[in-house]
């Protein structure tokens, strides 16, 4: 039989308890963590299989670029983001909360740890290219709206960018 958990068991089990760095064979857990994040915002099925690959993170990704986690004391895995080369600052790539951490702080804690990282790294700009679900929360977090650009999946959809300056 199943155990049975209260509403306060569940949201004890997805306090964030640290953010840490990724690691290589921590990639498969991330990837669906991306994909079911992605498919959180009501996305058909057809388009969801088009984002697979685009979504996938694997070890050889995470030896050459940096990516970090959130996670529960339990040792759950409830977000990530990973940096990427960009010519005029450094990207903010793959930064996905899973759906049930949704709404409790996990977003936030990962956006302030990235912002701290790219700082470390001397970096004078963090650069978002956002799914249009997600640009509100990049407003929110302070990062101003920068254009757009065509996205891998559908190249006649255009993704918003933001950028944060962290000079």
């Amino acid at each position: 039989m199943a155990e049975t958990r209260t509403p306060r068991q569940r949201q004890a089990d997805l306090a964030l308890a640290r953010i840490r760095r990724a690691r290589p064979w921590e990639a498969a857990a991330l990837s669906e963590i991306a994909l079911a994040a992605k498919a959180h915002w009501g996305y058909p099925a057809s388009f969801m299989a088009r984002c697979r690959m685009a979504l996938a993170i694997d070890p050889a990704m995470m030896a050459n670029r940096t990516f970090r986690l959130a996670e529960s004391g339990s040792g759950e895995i409830l977000g990530f983001y990973g940096f990427e080369p960009e010519s005029d600052g450094i990207g903010l790539s793959h930064f996905f909360v899973a759906p049930a951490a949704i709404g409790r702080g996990v977003g936030r804690a990962l956006w302030a740890d990235a912002v701290a990282r790219a700082k470390l790294l001397r970096q004078r700009r963090m650069i978002v290219v956002s799914d249009p679900n997600a640009a509100g929360f990049y407003a929110r977090m302070g990062a101003r709206p920068a254009g757009a650009r065509p996205s891998e999946i559908d190249p006649a959809r255009a993704l918003p960018v933001f950028c944060l300056d962290l000079g």
